[in-house]
């Protein structure tokens, strides 16, 4: 039987928690202690080396309550120990299938993990297949605008204090910052994904298009496990609308992200993007 690593690459606010929940339902998927373990990023990419810092503190603490006689917290020694040193990353993810002789599939769904460079997921596929374990990678697209308002309509619930100015005004002036850019750089996730993975070994979504039961099937026989029935009308993590951008301000989104749509519009040419993507009509 073969067994499979997902490494799930993005985008987020592209739907990727959804399609977590809906494997973790399936009898043939392994399922680790979380769905984003933030290992890679951590190490390569410099905006997100916070992670790395909240690990090894929340590591120390554990530690010091363990020399008081209290419980450790394993989930975090362990990934402090997958940051140290990625050798237990591969270790502990080969070591749930092959320890589960029912088990397809395992993952660790990490969005941000879309920022990584070619080599370090060529690294990836190389260590698991070393140890008899395929590799492959889901990418799910977002049209840009619509992904950048639904992360900064995330963040506004969940940290309202940090926007004290209407949406408009903040889409504007940080569309185009790091935060916001690198996840919405599908250009250069896609070139990474097809410089790192073999034909086949990637399956590529479309979040406008992805929630009905012939994409679901597809994944399905994409991972290796049997379909069952999804539940189409739960949405993981809704960003609810909270203001209405007048449409200047997001053709300025839309125009920063031009090369992503270009990207994206010649690498599946079978797709009419202005039908899937509503706001790629602003780029005339």
């Amino acid at each position: 039987m073969t067994k499979t690593f997902l490494l799930g690459t993005g985008c987020q606010k592209g739907g990727t928690t959804w399609l977590f929940q809906y494997l973790r339902d399936s009898p043939q998927f392994v399922r680790g202690f979380r769905k984003e373990y933030h290992v890679f990023d951590a190490i390569d990419i410099p905006g997100q080396a916070y992670r790395r810092d909240e690990i090894t503190e929340a590591a120390e603490a554990t530690l010091a309550r363990g020399r008081g006689g209290r419980p450790i917290n394993a989930q975090v020694m362990m990934l402090a120990a997958m940051q140290a040193n990625p050798t237990f990353y591969y270790d502990y993810f080969a070591g749930l299938l092959m320890t589960r002789p029912a088990g397809r599939v395992t993952a660790d769904v990490t969005p941000s993990y879309g920022m990584l460079s070619a080599d370090r997921l060529k690294e990836i596929r190389e260590e698991f297949d070393a140890r008899g374990v395929r590799t492959v990678s889901v990418f799910l697209m977002r049209d840009p605008v619509d992904r950048v308002l639904s992360q900064m309509r995330m963040q506004v619930r969940r940290k309202s204090d940090r926007f004290r100015r209407p949406l408009r005004d903040v889409l504007l002036l940080r569309h185009a910052s790091p935060g916001y850019a690198s996840r919405t750089r599908y250009d250069l996730t896609l070139a990474a994904l097809e410089e790192a993975f073999e034909p086949g070994e990637v399956y590529y979504g479309f979040y406008e298009s992805f929630f009905n039961e012939d994409r679901i099937r597809e994944v399905c026989e994409f991972v290796g496990i049997d379909f069952h029935p999804p539940k189409l009308d739960v949405r993981s993590n809704a960003s609810p609308q909270v203001d209405d951008v007048p449409e200047e301000t997001l053709r300025t989104v839309a125009e920063t992200y031009r090369p992503v749509y270009e990207a994206v519009a010649a690498r599946f040419p079978e797709i009419d993007l202005q039908a899937l993507w509503p706001y790629a009509r602003l780029l005339g």
